[in-house]
């Protein structure tokens, strides 16, 4: 099952909308035609309202999504291919293809978020003053939203863009590249961690409202970890690609053998987990795996094809056979598996498994340092 929804492209990047977003969409419109809204402008009917609520939870992703594209086109001008934008419930992500290669493009990269949020906040808020009753309420509303989301952007942690900011900044002044990412995100855990502890001081004293306190800290403080792990990760593994640690394959037969003779003419010769299918076209149609295989009765074998239990080849992350090993951390993230490309052909897997056993790898060999012993 996908997590993510694609809803096309806009000004050339894919947009994608996790389910999470569902849920948050039905809280803030569950707060505000139950809430702000009422309180601002009483009288109203609750069909107005829910209306109302409607129209602030879309003003929100809207402008989330405005946030996260002004990252990906200030990023493809500095040379930084961008993946995709992806909305989800604590709010959104420009995933790119690559880093930033100097500490000014990375600054611009990371402050144009806030930009944005900051000058459409203060619009909103100024159209606000000029509306009355309800469209004043929504407005205004989504323009203080606005000015929040920048505020809570600029604080100096990781992943936070204010995070990006102070990595920018240390990252020049030291010419440092991961010195300056294990401070920042140091200082994204602690700043994740203070946010938990106030979510339990909320909690204690304040009933449920902490929860989600907690749970913002709790996800800023993983995320900050994760890229401590991913400078320690590029430092270890150099210069080492995707190449150098896949498992070439390549489709092993078509997705309309019935599965008992693909198992018979294919799987039980080439031992592997995952096994990449082909269309008809000669393209590659999926991936299937042997659980797959196994869960197939027996006496269907014969009358089930490959492709009824294959999964589509695009709903693994996709990987550039030349990438740094490094980035797939990120970019295999809880997907079973990555398929590594060479162009638009599928040249191999790999797993989490192969992934953490390489950068295991990687991390005892950086700690041997032989030195040399002088001569007598």
């Amino acid at each position: 099952m996908r997590n993510n929804l694609s809803l096309g492209t806009l000004a050339g990047v894919r947009i994608e909308i996790n389910w999470s977003v569902l849920v948050i969409a039905f809280l803030i419109t569950l707060s505000a035609s139950g809430g702000f809204l009422p309180a601002a402008v009483p009288g109203r009917s609750d069909a107005v309202y829910l209306v109302g609520g409607l129209i602030a939870a879309a003003a929100l992703l809207g402008s989330v999504l405005l946030h996260e594209l002004g990252h990906a086109v200030v990023a493809r001008r500095h040379g930084v291919e961008v993946e995709s934008i992806r909305l989800w419930a604590f709010g959104g992500v420009a995933q790119f293809e690559g880093e930033a290669e100097a500490p000014r493009a990375e600054a611009e990269i990371a402050g144009v978020g806030p930009g944005i949020s900051l000058l459409l906040g203060a619009g909103l808020y100024g159209i606000a003053t000029v509306l009355t009753g309800l469209p004043a309420a929504i407005v205004g509303w989504a323009g203080l939203i606005n000015i929040v989301l920048a505020v809570f952007n600029l604080i100096p942690g990781a992943p936070l863009d204010g995070g990006r900011l102070l990595h920018a900044g240390l990252w020049k002044r030291h010419g440092d590249r991961e010195r300056a990412t294990q401070t920042a995100g140091k200082v994204g855990r602690t700043f994740g961690s203070a946010l938990m502890a106030l979510g339990l001081v909320q909690l204690v004293f304040g009933g449920f409202g902490g929860l989600w306190t907690v749970f913002i800290g709790w996800f800023l403080r993983n995320a900050a970890t994760a890229e401590i792990q991913f400078a320690s990760l590029n430092k270890d593994l150099g210069a080492v690609t995707a190449r150098d640690i896949m498992t070439a394959v390549e489709p092993v037969a078509g997705d309309w053998l019935s599965v008992a003779a693909f198992i018979d003419g294919h799987a039980t010769r080439q031992i592997r987990p995952f096994y990449l299918v082909g269309e008809p076209g000669g393209s590659v149609g999926g991936v299937v795996t042997v659980e797959a295989l196994a869960a197939v009765e027996a006496g269907d074998r014969w009358t089930t094809s490959v492709r009824t239990v294959a999964r589509p080849v695009d709903e693994y992350p996709a990987v550039r056979a030349d990438e740094p090993a490094a980035g797939l951390l990120r970019k295999i993230s809880t997907a079973p598996l990555a398929v590594v490309w060479e162009g638009s052909t599928p040249v191999g897997t790999i797993t989490q498994a192969q992934f953490a056993t390489v950068a295991e790898t990687a991390r005892t060999l950086a700690s041997l340092h032989n030195v040399r012993p002088e001569a007598a």
